[in-house]
């Protein structure tokens, strides 16, 4: 601790920032007030006992009254903490006020209109959906914010969408959309959920494998309200996820990256190449346009174009496997 008189200095220059008397200082710390000035005219030391209480009182951490000096970093964190809440505070009150208020107006007006609670509704479930995303239900939760915000804000969106097919009297297309919602939640949440659990080196795995699942179920769906040719759809969707489910399953084995990429393209740039072909086969289009010739280039333009691709990309996996496999075997002689 530094001397006396510096001590007492101290002391007394923070108690009069805060406009205390000796008395309203002594008062506060259960302490007499002549024991206050003999501290600030460096006649002692406060007890080891009143540290934390005197830190409270004035305001200032344990180190600053060691050192009877002002530490500028701890009081730049405290004023940054101090924004932080304020600002938290805004982005939470502001938004929901003025939902409220609109709210209020909305169920108001309703009824004074139409005398009856209608589009009311929709207006509900739409500040509700806003509400999910900003500033959002994790507010009220200390852990698990992300997995908050993903069920909320997908649950949000889904009751609008049921309360508009509901007003319009169109249920059938509801569940279609929210399967198409749930897709996209699946394939951006799906990894960011798993990637600090211990299965996370499935993660893109079982993204990509739900993603099939979901489109499948999708398929299914649209074809009752909508009947179309779904045993060829089922098969190209399938067929347009194999490249990912191979490589999302590649990267969970334990080998050289270099010879993980190089395997992931050479197999997934033919499956791409070829995937308006099968579409043609499947659902009997007759577009299949990649004609290939490198001394017609006014019309064979896509199909050249498209070949050029195909052998850039597999020259690109065959450099990548060389370096993965050298890669290997300089390991295995060390």
């Amino acid at each position: 601790m530094t001397d006396k008189k510096t001590f007492g200095l101290f002391i007394k220059q923070k108690r009069s920032e805060k406009n205390y008397s000796q008395r309203d200082l002594a008062e506060m710390l259960y302490v007499s007030e002549g024991a206050v000035s003999k501290w600030e005219r460096g006649v002692s030391y406060p007890d080891i006992t009143l540290i934390s209480d005197i830190c409270r009182v004035l305001q200032i951490s344990e180190h600053e009254l060691i050192t009877a000096s002002t530490d500028a970093d701890t009081m730049r964190i405290k004023h940054e903490a101090q924004n932080y809440r304020v600002i938290r505070g805004t982005w939470f009150w502001v938004p929901t006020i003025s939902y409220a208020v609109a709210l209020l107006t909305t169920f108001i007006c309703n009824l004074a209109i139409n005398h009856t609670l209608s589009w009311f509704f929709i207006v509900l479930t739409s500040l509700l959906c806003a509400y999910s995303f900003i500033p959002t239900f994790t507010s009220f939760f200390k852990s698990k914010k992300l997995l908050v915000f993903a069920v909320t804000s997908f649950a949000s969106v889904c009751l609008l969408l049921y309360t508009c097919a509901a007003y319009t009297n169109t249920l059938f297309w509801f569940l279609t959309a929210a399967i198409g919602v749930l897709i996209g939640y699946e394939l951006l949440f799906v990894p960011i959920l798993l990637s600090k659990t211990n299965i996370s080196r499935y993660k893109f795995l079982i993204s990509f494998v739900a993603g099939l699942l979901l489109t499948v179920l999708l398929l299914l769906n649209v074809n009752t309200w909508h009947p179309f040719m779904l045993n060829a759809a089922i098969l190209v969707t399938c067929y347009t996820f194999i490249p990912a489910v191979f490589c999302a399953t590649i990267c969970t084995l334990r080998f050289d990256p270099f010879l993980k990429t190089g395997v992931c393209i050479a197999f997934s740039t033919p499956l791409l190449y070829f995937i308006e072909y099968i579409v043609d086969i499947l659902f009997g289009t007759n577009d299949w346009t990649y004609q290939v010739n490198f001394k017609d280039w006014e019309q064979c333009l896509e199909g050249n174009i498209q070949m050029i691709f195909l052998v850039t990309f597999l020259f690109v996996s065959a450099i990548f496997i060389g370096v993965g496999i050298f890669r290997v075997c300089r390991n295995k002689k060390r």
